[in-house]
Parts: C-alpha cells; sequence; structure tokens
C-alpha cells in the first residue's frame, strides 16, 4: 500500500477547495440558525464570515466572533468543558448590579462575558489579561458588544511595578504564564493597589483571579486595598507540580493575615479541587 500523502491542491484546485469549504460553512450556519432560533424562540444566529475567516455568533448573552464551532455560549466560554460556571466561580459570592468586580486573568473574555451583565451598566468589570493574544480577542469582544461597563486592560499584576515576561502561544494561551520562557513577551506589571488608584476605584466587591501561578505575587500588591475588597475567587495552581505553581499556603496565610474567611473548594477535578473562596 502506497503511504506517500496526497499532494495538497494548488492553483484553481486550491480555490476550488476553498469555496467549497466556505459553502459547507456557510449553509451550517444558517441551519444551526434555523434550529437554535426556532428551539430559543429567539433571534441566535451562527454565521461564517470569509473575510474574516471566523464564526459570528449571536447567543442570548452576546455576540462572539471565533475561528472555532461552538454550541453555545457557554460551550465558547468554557473551551467545551462546560464545567459549572455558577458553583465554581460564585460558589461564595455572586456579582450583583452595580458592583465593581475584577477579572484577573481574563482570558479571551469567557467569564468576562457573563459578569457584564451580571453588574450591568450601573456596574463596572476590570478584565485584566496580560498575553497579548488573548487580550486581543478579549477587545474584539468588548468592543462587539459595546460594553462601556467593561474595561480591558493588557497588564499583568505583580508585588512591584515594572516588566514581566509571559508566554504568548496562540494556541495554548489558556496555559500562558511569567515563568516559562518559551514564546516571551515583554508586558507592563502594575499592583492592583496602583491599578485602583488610577482607575479610580476605592471598593472591590469581587475578584476572580486565575493566573497561572502568580497569584501569590499579585496579593502582595493588594496591600492598600485589601480591607476595601470583599470577595476573592483563586485558582491556586498547585497542581502544576512546580515551584512556581505552588500557591495555596501563600494564598491562605495572606487571606487570613487580611482579615478574611476562606475556605478550599476539595471537590470536583485536580483543577476544581484547589480553588479558594475568600469572604469578610
Amino acid at each position: 500500500m502506497d503511504s506517500t500523502p496526497s499532494p495538497k491542491p494548488t492553483g484553481a484546485a486550491a480555490r476550488a477547495t476553498g469555496l467549497a469549504r466556505h459553502g459547507v460553512r456557510l449553509a451550517y450556519g444558517a441551519a444551526k440558525t434555523a434550529v437554535d432560533s426556532a428551539r430559543s424562540r429567539q433571534l441566535v444566529s451562527t454565521r461564517w464570515v470569509p473575510s474574516e475567516d471566523r464564526w459570528h455568533y449571536h447567543w442570548p448573552e452576546g455576540r462572539v466572533a471565533d475561528e472555532g464551532r461552538w454550541k453555545d455560549a457557554q460551550g465558547w466560554a468554557t473551551r467545551g468543558f462546560y464545567y459549572g460556571m455558577d458553583d465554581l466561580l460564585f460558589r461564595r459570592y455572586r456579582p450583583r448590579q452595580g458592583d465593581v468586580v475584577f477579572d484577573v486573568g481574563a482570558g479571551d473574555g469567557g467569564e468576562t462575558f457573563y459578569l457584564a451583565s451580571m453588574v450591568g451598566s450601573s456596574g463596572r468589570v476590570v478584565s485584566i489579561e496580560a498575553a497579548p493574544s488573548p487580550f486581543r480577542r478579549l477587545q474584539d469582544l468588548v468592543s462587539r458588544n459595546a460594553w462601556l461597563q467593561v474595561t480591558p486592560l493588557n497588564v499583568a499584576l505583580a508585588s512591584e511595578p515594572g516588566t514581566v515576561s509571559i508566554s504568548d502561544d496562540p494556541q495554548q494561551w489558556v496555559a500562558g504564564n511569567i515563568f516559562e520562557a518559551d514564546g516571551s513577551v515583554d508586558v507592563e506589571a502594575e499592583t492592583f493597589d496602583d491599578l485602583c488608584e488610577r482607575l479610580g476605584i476605592d471598593e472591590v466587591h469581587w475578584v476572580k483571579m486565575n493566573i497561572e501561578g502568580a497569584e501569590k505575587d499579585a496579593l502582595r500588591g493588594m496591600e492598600r486595598m485589601a480591607p476595601h475588597i470583599q470577595n476573592f475567587t483563586i485558582s491556586c495552581h498547585d497542581f502544576l507540580g512546580t515551584d512556581w505553581g505552588r500557591s495555596k499556603d501563600e494564598v491562605l496565610a495572606w487571606l487570613d493575615a487580611h482579615g478574611f474567611a476562606a475556605e478550599m473548594r476539595g471537590e470536583g477535578d485536580f483543577v476544581q479541587q484547589l480553588y479558594v473562596y475568600a469572604w469578610r
């Protein structure tokens, strides 16, 4: 049996293949729009946009443009894992209309997508993502939905201002961190205290933090604001098995020293077990 790979089409054949692929995507989008809209009894659209080489989704929760093909908004927001966002993130506190919240480690905006409507136009979401690739998608999401209450920031939270290097693999951005050098780019680092002063924020109702082991360093930059923060949800990264990833003990000690009650999730998979919830 000949195992030689078939040559890729070129020229007119490549163009014909591309047009056929676009045609299939357009047909799929039209069919999915009809089915989803009938099921939900409102317009829920999926549309392939060849000029952008992306899918445009209009779900009840908002609008998204993405290269991937997603069943619904929750699938996109959780990258297909469909974890219980309410239970995992809002186990101890669920943001309300008018709240000021921080999405630290916002990625391309999966959680900001829901926070924007939870706090409403009277609230504020500060979405922080240090890696440039997911941050560009976060900016696009905020602009596409015209969320005036969301402030996207391309900075890294740290114990002191300066510059840090962060890995920025467009395909593996979920695991981007400031400790491994591959594909690194330099980004501005700012303390939480200085950031809040710059933004004119003096009270914070909830902080979500998922920053691949850098959470302990970010907390050290919250000394002035600590008395003015009410709730935390922090993903600790001891499961990575690296010295730089171990943060649980230091996170719990910082929370205790600053007057918070705290508990570990302790259930779910090996990532979910290491979520920490803190409140006053």
